[in-house]
């Protein structure tokens, strides 16, 4: 056999080994794969048989990101209105159709505690909420009013040892509304 000939077959083996190969090419990149969406929300709660209770979300938002809460239908807008009692799924997606999603409870409450709910979280900011712990209280938790009816009543309605919030007395209507409260035995259900 010639060197030549030798030579052309085995290039022809080369290309014949090498040349047959599948050019694999590789799995597309997850979009999702670093993406970190965790929604964040503040909510009010609402008094139990009627839908006053509401979500908002506060990150993440922009351009991009739309939201539900179900995940079936989503929308640009980060509030949610007229939400009766329960728990919630609340969903965000950005433009790439990355998800997350967090448990949100909207608490029922009695109307009268749903009254003291509300001026506390109208006037005992920043002091006494969003882990705010002024003269040993917070009032974030349903509990803590609760169980701080007394002291509410004696510094709101009473003026004792001295009126709060700062700034200024309460109104007629908004001390008579604590009174209505705890003299209805200052649960949450009243």
């Amino acid at each position: 056999m010639k060197p030549t000939l030798l030579i052309r077959e085995i290039l022809l083996m080369v290309i014949l080994f090498t040349g047959c190969k599948k050019s694999e090419t590789p799995p597309p990149v997850d979009p999702c794969i670093n993406a970190n969406i965790e929604p964040l929300s503040s909510k009010s709660h609402t008094v139990t048989g009627q839908s006053l209770g509401a979500i908002t979300v506060i990150s993440p938002i922009g351009s991009g990101f739309s939201y539900s809460i179900g995940g079936t239908v989503y929308q640009a807008s980060t509030n949610f209105f007229t939400l009766a009692a329960g728990t919630y799924t609340l969903f965000a997606k950005n433009a790439a159709g990355c998800s997350g999603k967090a448990v949100i409870v909207i608490n029922g409450y009695g109307p009268k505690f749903f009254a003291v709910r509300t001026i506390v979280n109208g006037y005992c900011g920043p002091c006494h909420l969003n882990g705010s712990v002024n003269g040993g209280k917070n009032f974030d938790g349903d509990d803590s009013i609760v169980s701080s009816w007394d002291r509410i009543k004696a510094r709101t309605v009473d003026g004792t040892p001295s009126f709060m919030p700062q700034g200024g007395q309460l109104t007629a209507i908004d001390k008579q509304k604590i009174v209505d409260w705890v003299n209805a035995g200052h649960r949450t259900t009243d």
